[in-house]
């Protein structure tokens, strides 16, 4: 049982979270764009041809781990940029608190694109990746949650239609890919750019 203490800490760490939502808005409009440009480069044609050659079995896999790892990466740049600029440490409280938010969907979603290949991957990665960003709803900006309900409810849709056997034929899943975890994220960085980048360039 979490003591009066405890309870305290947890609570400033949320409010300390929540006042810093358009700081987030601000590191994620990037993050989103690198994801989007990652997401079309692995599935590009050649980039497929040269993977399929390479890793015949797991092309899939490898392309779009690739993609992932860019994109975190840069996510962690500017994360690392971010903090150093406000005085902050890198590993935070507010930090620890979103990662646990995080870890279970995001393990659960590991955990099936290892076990799984397409064509129910995608699906399954867009379900567990919304539902992921909305964990973070009670101290993340609102374009997040909208992320998030967006990955969750294509997701959902995409898995149904596929396990109905009525998905057309030109709905690869590396289109699916491309949808979701690029367009979405091109959408989303169009969308909070402007804001985020105001927000950040007025924080003290």
């Amino acid at each position: 049982m979490q003591t009066a203490t405890e309870a305290e800490e947890h609570l400033r760490v949320i409010r300390s979270l929540m006042e810093k939502a358009t700081i987030y808005r601000a590191v994620s409009a990037p993050t989103a764009l690198a994801g989007g440009i990652a997401a079309v480069i692995v599935g590009t044609s050649p980039v497929q041809a040269f993977f399929d050659n390479r890793f015949p079995v797991a092309s899939f896999h490898a392309r779009w781990l690739l993609a992932l790892f860019v994109t975190l990466v840069i996510n962690g740049l500017l994360i690392l940029r971010e903090a150093r600029r406000r005085g902050d440490p890198v590993v935070s409280p507010g930090m620890k608190t979103a990662f646990r938010a995080l870890l279970p969907p995001m393990l659960c979603g590991g955990v099936f694109f290892g076990l799984f290949g397409p064509p129910y991957v995608p699906a399954l990665l867009a379900i567990f990746y919304g539902l992921a960003l909305l964990t973070t709803s009670h101290f993340a900006p609102q374009s997040i949650t909208w992320l998030g309900w967006s990955f969750l409810v294509a997701g959902l849709l995409t898995f149904i239609v596929g396990i109905t056997e009525r998905l057309p034929a030109s709905l690869t899943p590396d289109m699916t890919m491309l949808a979701t975890f690029g367009g979405f994220h091109f959408i989303y960085a169009a969308c909070t750019w402007p804001r985020g980048a105001k927000s950040s360039s007025e924080s003290p």
